[in-house]
């Protein structure tokens, strides 16, 4: 990344810290407290690199790391519109090398899908983000709901024991966790898929449906699967602005969310423009980087305790959207 690109992203994150907006309680309660880290250039160029020097295969790399702890987690605060309320925290893997080189999400989740250890990092991720913020709730009397995303690939009946024995030995209460699923999950397998949310909604967990509006057959595939809340994906949240018919899609899909009983969270939020839209539009929850960035637990942890005289809100969902889940919802 040139020094010009650097110093034109750092110019526009200070824009958005110091923006006036109608929800100005959002960037008082966000962004004082997280600070901005630049990605790192060109980071599969530095994993391939990184490899090289520990004479290991990328894949190896990658097995040790799990096996070893190197991973860390960060946290993106989310926020009900409504006042402008702190909500929860989507828990984001991170893959920091000793250089201080960061490699990117999309490549080492990817290899782990690819490779045969989605498992052990999604497990990894659960564990550490329960125990984590547990023991926030162990000092204090609050407690965020707190989003885990999970890959198509981890969807099994092993991972539902992984599920139950996270929740037993951490002690963090499954009506405030929330799973973060694609509709990818339907495609392989629908019928274990479906068997598997089932027992998760049994455990009392929540169940959002990530990346909405991408799909082929989103529709089809909210009518069958037991979510809470639907997030709006990031894509159609940067369009929308420029675009009528897609501001119409965002419009449609809080539209059906109000219907269906379900939460809706616009992904992806960088500008003021986008953030009225979505006011306009009754959407009640946003998340995105005009807001707050991910953050070092550290970090989320101050957040938490700022925010511990404005209670979060109560969770919103009144049941599962799709009917064939509503005996389950807790």
């Amino acid at each position: 990344m040139t020094h010009m690109n650097v110093e034109r992203e750092r110019r526009t994150f200070s824009a958005l810290e110091t923006a006036a907006f109608d929800g100005q309680a959002l960037l008082e309660r966000g962004t004082a407290l997280l600070e901005y880290e630049p990605p790192a250039p060109n980071p599969g160029r530095a994993y391939l690199k990184h490899c090289r020097s520990q004479h290991l295969s990328p894949t190896a790399r990658l097995r040790n790391a799990i096996e070893n702890h190197e991973l860390s987690l960060h946290y993106q605060p989310q926020y009900a519109i409504s006042g402008g309320r702190f909500y929860g925290l989507e828990a984001l893997a991170r893959w920091f090398l000793p250089s201080g080189e960061s490699i990117a999400p999309t490549i080492f989740v990817q290899r782990a899908e690819q490779n045969g250890l989605i498992g052990a990092l999604g497990a990894w991720v659960l564990h550490e983000a329960c125990t984590t913020v547990a023991a926030w709730h162990r000092d204090s009397e609050l407690l965020p709901i707190l989003c885990v995303n999970v890959s198509p690939r981890q969807i099994s009946h092993e991972f539902c024991s992984v599920l139950a024995t996270t929740l037993e030995r951490t002690g963090f209460p499954a009506a405030r966790l929330e799973l973060e699923i694609t509709e990818g999950i339907l495609i392989e397998q629908p019928e274990l898929a479906l068997e598997c949310l089932a027992q998760w909604k049994r455990l009392g967990v929540r169940i959002s449906l990530d990346d909405f509006g991408t799909g082929y057959s989103s529709l089809n595939y909210l009518s069958q699967l037991p979510v809470d809340r639907i997030k709006i994906d990031k894509s159609l949240i940067h369009r929308m602005s420029a675009e009528v018919k897609t501001a119409a899609i965002v419009r449609a899909i809080i539209s059906l969310g109000a219907d269906l009983g379900c939460a809706v969270l616009a992904e992806g939020v960088e500008s003021e423009r986008q953030l009225t839209m979505l006011i306009g539009m009754g959407c009640q929850q946003v998340q995105g980087y005009l807001l707050a960035r991910p953050a070092r637990a550290d970090k989320a942890r101050a957040l938490l305790a700022a925010n511990q005289g404005k209670r979060p809100i109560p969770h919103p969902y009144p049941a599962a959207c799709s009917a064939t889940a509503s005996s389950h919802a807790f």
